[in-house]
């Protein structure tokens, strides 16, 4: 019986050293597990995503390779603009993510969470336009990051700190990071 695309990317999330209770900050040692995790889910993803996707990619600190990070994929997804964000809802659903919302202060995008059980989040997904802002301002940071080891270091260095201070408040963790990615990210 062949498997289901929802099946498959529960699979490529299994086991792949992620995975951490909504609300909590806690950083994992970088992995070589989360490109491959990413490899599956862009399999499945590029496989049955609508025609106004344009691009996926990996995002977030899981995309750095030598970061540590919240073990949390985050993938941006990007589609053409001017496509309503919510009409990817009924795709994204039925592989298994939960809707979490529409832009917030924190966030600038759509987004999906995915959870293999309750409340243990292994992936976020991030819907934004092509050629957006915010698309922009993920991509320069990670691609960043990746070039330059030495801030990805001091990064590290900071999110540690600020885990240690706010490990039960993700939005003090998120604002103690602020200055440091704009900085870095050509804002």
């Amino acid at each position: 019986m062949p498997r289901t695309p929802a099946s498959r990317l529960a699979d490529a999330l299994r086991d792949a050293d992620l995975g951490l209770r909504r609300g909590v900050v806690d950083l994992a040692p970088a992995s070589d597990a989360w490109a491959r995790a990413f490899a599956g889910i862009h399999e499945v993803l590029a496989e049955t995503a609508p025609p106004s996707v344009v691009a996926i990619e990996h995002i977030g600190s899981t995309s750095v390779p030598g970061l540590d990070a919240k073990p949390i994929l985050d993938v941006g997804i990007a589609v053409h603009p001017g496509t309503p964000l919510a009409s990817l809802d009924g795709w994204l659903t039925g592989l298994g993510m939960l809707l979490r919302g529409d832009a917030t202060d924190v966030r600038p995008d759509r987004m999906y969470g995915y959870e293999l059980e309750p409340m243990i989040r292994l992936a976020n997904v991030h819907v934004v336009e092509a050629g957006s802002e915010d698309l922009r301002r993920y991509l320069a940071f990670r691609d960043h990051l990746r070039a330059h080891p030495a801030d990805r270091d001091a990064y590290g260095a900071l999110k540690h700190a600020l885990a240690g201070r706010h490990p039960d408040d993700r939005l003090a963790y998120i604002d103690g990071k602020a200055d440091f990615i704009t900085t870095r990210r050509g804002d």
